[in-house]
């Protein structure tokens, strides 16, 4: 396999990137909620911040996020229902799903969106905030 795998795995998350970057765009144009046009587009920007500080955001969520995942599905689909998302809320493709599902969330404004937003949870915490 390896190259011309390393290759398709690359180019198929470029492809999951530019499907995702489209579906916000959509999605941020279509909600009247100004509170939730807002979250969408905050969110938005922020993706493109990571796409263009890879290595940055890796390293701070390396150094700072504590906890792990609950599988409560809300950052798979609270703007849309990611296409991987299974019925038990895990990812089907998890081995090969692009970059910002890999490091979300990436601040502790991730972490408090699921609470201000929805009746979860998130297991994650960082531990760089003040509290």
């Amino acid at each position: 396999m390896g190259g011309n795998g390393t290759i398709k795995s690359h180019l198929k998350n470029l492809g999951l990137e530019a499907v995702n970057t489209l579906f916000f765009l959509r999605a941020a144009a279509k909600f009247r909620d100004k509170k939730r046009r807002k979250i969408v587009w905050g969110t938005f920007s922020r993706q493109i911040k990571v796409a263009f500080n890879k290595q940055k955001t890796l390293q701070y969520v390396e150094n700072h996020r504590k906890g792990s995942c609950v599988s409560c599905g809300f950052c798979c689909q609270y703007i849309r229902k990611c296409p991987y998302l299974t019925s038990e809320n895990r990812c089907a493709i998890n081995d090969s799903k692009h970059f910002i599902c890999r490091v979300y969330p990436i601040s502790n404004y991730d972490v408090q969106l699921v609470s201000k937003v929805s009746d979860k949870k998130c297991g994650y915490y960082f531990d760089d905030v003040k509290e």
